[in-house]
């Protein structure tokens, strides 16, 4: 019986200790000032290519929790159009010229000027054996000239008999807007 405690209390704590990424945190580590939120403004086409690291495309980051698969070939001939289907559905489609390649709803809701894409969250909590939790959140809004900020953060721990290590990241992206 006692043992039982224990182990719901360690659990407990393991939970109390794993922090978590909040909008505000986010929000709080994102540089660029940010436009009031419109939906009209939100709405558009987007360069999928960041000229600050061209390794992460726009399709890729918004993308990499629903999907494993990703072509980076001529990635930059692509464009990504988002569109705020309602306060909750933010619809993402890669596009190409004038037609639609992939296409994705990404659940989530407005939360201080921006669109907070829900958070992925996997979490295996089996502690004193083998613990892993993985946690990402986005959210997106348009700077003051309309072009789109995406701020990813990322968290990752593991532990394998009572040794761990852990990882976690804040990044700011920029993508020229299109057109409307």
């Amino acid at each position: 019986m006692k043992l039982g405690y224990i182990y719901k209390l360690l659990f407990l704590i393991i939970i109390l200790f794993s922090s978590c990424i909040s909008t505000k945190k986010l929000i709080r580590n994102s540089t660029t000032e940010i436009s009031e939120f419109d939906k009209n403004n939100l709405d558009g086409i987007y360069s999928n290519i960041n000229k600050q690291a061209e390794n992460n495309s726009l399709w890729f980051i918004l993308t990499k929790t629903i999907t494993q698969k990703f072509n980076q070939t001529s990635i930059e001939n692509y464009n990504v159009k988002i569109t705020l289907s309602n306060d909750k559905t933010l619809n993402i489609k890669l596009v190409k010229q004038d037609s639609i390649l992939e296409e994705y709803n990404l659940p989530g809701k407005i939360k201080n000027q921006y669109f907070s894409v829900d958070k992925d969250l996997k979490l295996i909590p089996f502690y004193p054996i083998y613990y892993i939790r993985n946690e990402q959140k986005t959210i997106v809004g348009n700077d003051k000239d309309g072009n789109l900020v995406l701020v990813n953060g990322f968290e990752s721990e593991g532990a394998i008999l009572f040794l761990g290590n852990g990882n976690n990241g804040i990044y700011e992206y920029k993508f020229e807007k299109i057109k409307n």
